[in-house]
């Protein structure tokens, strides 16, 4: 299900413009409701574009954890100037090549057996496809 609402004031104090607002989540499925789901504020002029940058939004944050937290932990390196340089541009190429296999993994439909779901209750994936193809070679042997 999914709405769109032009010219909505988030707030009644004075010197706020108003936004469009937009909202995004699956239908009950055999009598339950998924809890995913979002509302964004947004200044764009359709929900068809409002989704496509907010998932596009949602794909950089999903490579800022991989490069952070999710595989190469940058942040711990502690290095600066060149050494910093040298090292995101080593990142780069080993997630470009992590992201193409796990995509390739995804196309071939062996992700669920490679990135299987471990908590309870969790229907929708949990891993990029950059974690697919650092680990899943890894899982199959």
């Amino acid at each position: 299900m999914k709405f769109f609402y032009q010219g909505i004031k988030y707030t009644k104090s004075t010197g706020f413009i108003t936004f469009n607002l937009a909202g995004k989540w699956k239908r009950k499925h055999f009598g339950v409701a998924p809890e995913e789901g979002w509302f964004i504020l947004t200044n764009l002029d359709d929900l068809d574009s409002a989704i496509i940058a907010y998932k596009q939004r949602f794909d950089i944050e999903e490579m800022f954890r991989d490069f952070k937290s999710g595989g190469y932990n940058l942040e711990d390196t502690n290095v600066s100037g060149q050494r910093l340089i040298s090292l995101i541009l080593l990142i780069s190429l080993a997630y470009t090549s992590a992201t193409i296999s796990g995509q390739k993994i995804k196309r071939m439909g062996v992700q669920k057996y490679v990135g299987r779901i471990k908590e309870s209750g969790r229907t929708v994936r949990r891993h990029s496809s950059f974690y697919i193809g650092l680990y899943g070679p890894h899982s199959a042997g």
